[in-house]
């Protein structure tokens, strides 16, 4: 029996955020042998400890974190979340703001920073210094202090309009501080030099991290004829890389449809109707193996965080799996960057088995999500109800 639609995205967002954070404690073990050893046969939301990466192919990144944390992928997808629930629909300059807010210096999130995250950060960064630098160097017959509240105006402006309504917008500012046509004048004229903070200063990086921010951007707007406009901003704000804006088009049509048709199955059918010929054709090599265990079709594409073996991997899981709780469970048993394919896994299983059933996600395994009434909050925001 198929859920209401909001019920629909309440439950791919929270099945995105609740396999992150399941797979938290045993991710980036490359050998899948130590994690059936350390889990058994239920691995989600094992404490993470330093000695069980000793000695074996591993990366030890989360000491900072406890038991129902997310990775920084659950965080990418926290941020996203936050800023659609203050904005009620995507804005890329709200979503980069909250992004560096969240990542950059002095910012609420405590733990690893992947590639990417740095670059980004990093880009962002030298973008508005080169811009601020090019706009002081332009005359101005004030003090310096005003010639910095223009900057500020301007930039602030432009995080959130464009054309005639940039130019209006700035005047306005300028005129509530400074009812001076002079200041007016040279604020306008700061737009072209400032505007270089406004493009997309995403790594050039075809990693995981890519599409952890696209459940809640997906699922919100899911039947939105702009949603591959949405798609491809949003992972060009950290990773602005002709694959990673693939990957991320097939993520939205797998999402897209488990919402609408409720059905694994519906979901991977539709994955041609994304385009491109940089992924599809290794997804469609690791679903010919369906009848193989998805811990031998992972380990054989490879475990790391790149795109092309995270994605596979992640359909393949998907579709040898018939529960939500199965395909988390085998996804964290098949090892290595097990929180980037997570947020692809839990998000699609979400939609299609729901919550509190006997396919659906556990209820035991969302209570266990330490930040579940924030989360709560964001979605009852966006009116995706219970």
């Amino acid at each position: 029996m198929m859920t209401n639609p909001a019920t629909a995205i309440r439950h791919s967002i929270l099945g995105a955020l609740v396999a992150d954070a399941a797979a938290l404690g045993l991710h980036w073990l490359y050998d899948q042998s130590r994690v059936a050893q350390l889990a058994g046969d239920t691995p989600e939301f094992t404490t993470t400890t330093e000695s069980d990466y000793q000695g074996v192919p591993a990366y030890f990144a989360h000491a900072a974190k406890s038991t129902g944390d997310f990775s920084q992928y659950g965080e990418q997808a926290m941020v996203m979340l936050k800023s659609l629930a203050e904005n009620s629909v995507y804005q890329k300059s709200h979503y980069e703001q909250t992004f560096r807010a969240t990542f950059g210096y002095g910012g609420s999130y405590v733990g690893y920073i992947d590639r990417p995250t740095r670059d980004t950060l990093d880009t962002i960064a030298g973008a508005e210094e080169d811009a601020i630098a090019s706009a002081k160097a332009q005359p101005f017959p004030g003090t310096p202090a005003d010639q910095q509240a223009m900057i500020n105006k301007v930039l602030a402006n432009l995080r959130q309009h464009k054309g005639a309504a940039l130019q209006k917008s700035v005047e306005e500012a300028v005129r509530i501080t400074h009812d001076d046509d002079a200041m007016v004048e040279y604020a306008l004229s700061l737009i072209e030099p400032l505007s270089a903070t406004a493009g997309y200063h995403g790594a050039h990086d075809d990693q995981l991290p890519a599409i952890s921010k696209l459940p809640a951007l997906i699922a919100l707007h899911h039947d939105s004829e702009e949603l591959g406009e949405m798609v491809e901003s949003a992972v060009r704000v950290t990773n602005n890389h002709p694959l990673s804006v693939e990957c991320g088009r097939v993520m939205m049509q797998a999402l897209k449809h488990a919402i609408a048709k409720q059905s694994i199955d519906s979901a991977i059918a539709s994955l041609d109707q994304a385009g491109g010929d940089r992924i599809l054709p290794i997804i469609n090599a690791a679903l010919a193996r369906k009848n193989e265990p998805s811990t031998r079709v992972v380990a054989d594409i490879g475990m790391a965080c790149n795109l092309r073996l995270g994605m596979p991997g992640a359909f393949h899981i998907l579709s040898s799996t018939s529960t939500y709780k199965d395909a988390i469970r085998t996804n964290i048993l098949a090892g290595g960057d097990s929180c980037g394919r997570a947020i692809i896994i839990g998000a699609i299983a979400g939609a299609v088995y729901g919550a509190d059933s006997e396919k659906g996600i556990p209820a035991e395994w969302i209570k266990q999500l330490n930040r579940l009434p924030e989360i709560n909050n964001y979605l009852n925001k966006l009116g995706a109800a219970p």
